[in-house]
């Protein structure tokens, strides 16, 4: 019923709107990526999260990647997680921790839910607060976005914390922008629909824009795995509460909404973000559990005003906040489940005092909320026509708050009890919760100077200091050399420094039966060297190869180990991690009405102790194709390959296979003036693809089979 509700009032109000403004708005003629060269293209092509303002790609210090909207539309992507399977040296996996449904890489480097991945929207940090991860961009719509950039290596130079392995920004259109205006919607297999739509409005000086996403899928019901952890119990207890076989669940249902508003020198923008049934996977405890659901919203509230008509060059001031809310009901082991208990009421392996029969499950609300409230002042001066030099500073206040009730644990279980049914404890405000109320703060410069050596050389130097209330400062430098060997070759360098800072549930875990916090943490670090040059080389207009070359060691990497004297692993800074390989990339126009994009990608990454880096794919390869097939009919056809993911050191299991994914997308344009129909599939062979597990889960996790979807969309 909520989701017809939801559907209803969209549909109903997005129509209202259009009604209001289609003689308003000018049909929109679609940017026709067939009538450029690459060449064109490549001029075309900026890029924001470089270097903190809008630049030319090749310009960047750094290794770029921008996919624009029209490039995904016509593949057929719905979530950002399909765009990033195509760009260089980027997978997208399967997690192995907590419930979350992907897990983003760059060259060998993702860290816990991917927190050493920065994601950005329209330059801002789009993360949960409680571990930095990237939860909210697994299931992120499109819509409201014209271009994705991807900034692979260090970023902490202009973006601080979490710019380890790479920045991710999502785009919007600007303020000012009279946006193409669209309403359309998908449905298909896995009980899958879409709707989205977006338009513009000028009223006097003010100019308004909105957009707007609502997803939902019930996931492939045939992703079988045939046991789990709570199989392995059910042998060691003699009980039978497993719910193997059975599927994973990676449902969704999420809802996006953009807003802007431009008045004169002042700019104010909404982002509103709400997956609001959140399937576990294979579980929170890799245990199936249908019953277990999680809601997580995320909203930012933004304003800026322009200062440049008073100054020189670009100064602009910002304040923004932020609200989180994570409301999970996690049923950690399912109904008849029979575990050991310790003294404290924790489930205890080691030292058990007595067994304990979970009528109802071992279950737990651990939801947390947090506020954070930013203030930025940024100033990009021109010194002279080859002198470019950015400054920024800024502030941020965050407050974590918890709440949580539970069956099991200290306060709950402490007292000899045999037997815990689904009544559950509120322990908001005592000791026993999984983490304490904390408040956290800090601040920081950032330096970037952009110089124009002479015409063949450009040089960008910066560098940042951050201050945390809880661990100190960290500095960050980054050097850019680019030199424009001819006309048709480029050679860069870059080297440069990184920190991921350590998230709140790293420092302050507390009351877990597996892993607790550690004050005394340090900043993870990453040094990267682009080795020897990133070079791209247009051969002619229509076609062009570029090269990558990477080295990077990353130190003091944050990992949950036992500690002397603990029953429980503890979070230590102990972890390191080297990595080198490329990326090799082609672009061919062979005729004017079809595309030919190609990336291969080889990684070699270990740790201290030369052991190679578990579940990482050492190497990768994308082909696209894009094809005009008549006037009105458009065909994309892409595939990517994975391959060589090595074990666990410790595991027994032979070798993961290696798999491919193809996609598809044929669409008809102009059935009538503005309406556009196609049917896309995603794994159209329907291939048995699986990604690595830690062993839990014997068979690995399976990825989802084909899936037929058809698209309308209405330009007006």
């Amino acid at each position: 019923m909520y989701r017809q509700n939801v559907m209803t009032g969209l549909l109903i109000g997005c129509c209202i709107s259009c009604a209001s403004y289609a003689n308003a708005a000018d049909n929109e003629q679609l940017s026709d990526i067939y009538n450029l060269s690459l060449k064109e293209l490549r001029e075309l092509s900026v890029v924001t999260a470089a270097s903190g303002f809008e630049q030319k790609v090749s310009r960047a210090p750094a290794t770029a990647t921008v996919i624009t909207s029209e490039q995904w539309q016509a593949k057929g992507a719905r979530m950002l997680s399909d765009v990033l399977a195509t760009v260089p040296g980027f997978h997208v996996g399967s997690p192995q921790e907590d419930y979350i449904h992907k897990k983003f890489m760059i060259r060998g480097l993702s860290g816990f839910a991917s927190n050493q991945i920065k994601l950005l929207v329209d330059g801002e940090p789009f993360e949960f607060m409680q571990n930095s991860s990237l939860f909210f961009g697994f299931q992120l719509p499109l819509t409201s976005f014209k271009r994705i950039e991807v900034i692979k290596g260090p970023g902490s130079a202009v973006y601080g914390a979490d710019a380890f392995a790479g920045v991710i920004n999502l785009v919007s259109y600007k303020h000012s922008d009279v946006i193409p205006s669209k309403l359309g919607g998908r449905a298909g297999s896995f009980n899958t629909s879409d709707f989205f739509a977006r338009d513009s409005l000028t009223l006097g000086d003010s100019h308004f824009q909105w957009s707007l996403d609502y997803s939902y899928s019930d996931d492939d019901k045939n992703r079988i795995v045939e046991s789990d952890l709570q199989s392995v119990f059910d042998q060691i207890f003699g009980t039978s509460a497993s719910k193997t076989p059975g599927p994973i669940d990676e449902r969704y249902e999420v809802l996006t909404l953009l807003a802007k508003w431009q008045w004169h020198n002042w700019r104010v923008n909404y982002f509103n973000w709400r997956n609001f049934d959140i399937g576990h996977g294979s579980g929170v405890g890799q245990a199936l559990d249908p019953r277990g659901g999680s809601a997580i919203y995320d909203n930012h509230l933004g304003a800026e005003y322009d200062f440049s008509q008073w100054v020189r060059g670009d100064l602009k001031a910002k304040l923004i906040y932020k609200r989180q809310n994570k409301k999970p009901y996690l049923t950690v082991f399912p109904a008849g489940a029979i575990l050991p208990v310790g003294v404290n009421g924790h489930v205890n392996f080691a030292n058990s005092q007595r067994l304990v029969l979970f009528e109802d499950g071992f279950i737990g609300t651990p939801s947390a909320s947090g506020d954070t409230t930013t203030f930025r002042l940024t100033h990009l001066l021109r010194l002279t026509n080859q002198h470019m030099f950015r400054w920024a500073t800024g502030f941020e206040d965050q407050r974590f708050r918890v709440r949580q009730r539970k069956n099991t644990g200290p306060g709950v279980l402490d007292n000899g009890q045999t037997v815990a049914t689904d009544q559950l404890t509120d322990i908001t405000n005592t000791p026993y919760t999984f983490l304490p109320n904390i408040d956290r703060h800090f601040y920081y410069l950032s330096l970037q100077d952009e110089w124009q050596v002479n015409p063949e050389v450009l040089l960008t130097l910066g560098v940042r200091y951050d201050r945390y209330s809880d661990f100190g400062s960290t500095t960050n430098p980054r050097l850019g050399l680019i030199w424009q060997a001819t006309d048709d070759l480029a050679v860069k360098l870059f080297a440069g420094s990184a920190f991921r800072a350590p998230a709140i549930g790293q420092l302050y875990s507390q009351n877990n039966p597996v892993s607790i916090g550690n004050t005394q943490l340090q900043p993870e670090t990453v040094d990267t060297l682009e080795t020897g040059f990133n070079a791209e080389y247009m051969v002619n207009s229509n076609f062009t190869l570029s090269l990558n070359l990477f080295d990077y060691h990353a130190k003091d990497l944050i990992v949950f180990a036992p500690y002397e004297g603990m029953e429980t692993n503890v979070a230590q800074n102990i972890g390191e991690q080297k990595g080198r390989g490329g990326e090799f990339g082609l672009k061919w126009k062979p005729q004017t009405n079809m595309t030919i994009d190609f990336n291969y990608s080889v990684l070699s990454a270990e740790d201290k102790n030369g052991v190679d880096i578990a579940d990482t794919p050492n190497k990768m390869a994308y082909l696209g194709f894009n094809w005009q097939i008549h006037q009105h009919w458009y065909g994309t056809m892409d595939v990517k390959w994975i391959a060589e993911q090595p074990r666990r050191a410790s595991d027994n299991r032979g070798r993961l296979g290696n798999y491919s994914l193809v996609n598809a997308k044929l669409e008809r344009k102009n059935i009538v003036p503005g309406l556009s129909a196609a049917v896309m599939a995603k794994n159209l062979f329907d291939n048995d693809a699986r990604e690595p597990s830690d062993g839990t889960i014997p068979d690995d996790y399976p990825l989802a089979g084909r899936q037929l979807l058809f698209e309308l969309v209405y330009l007006f």
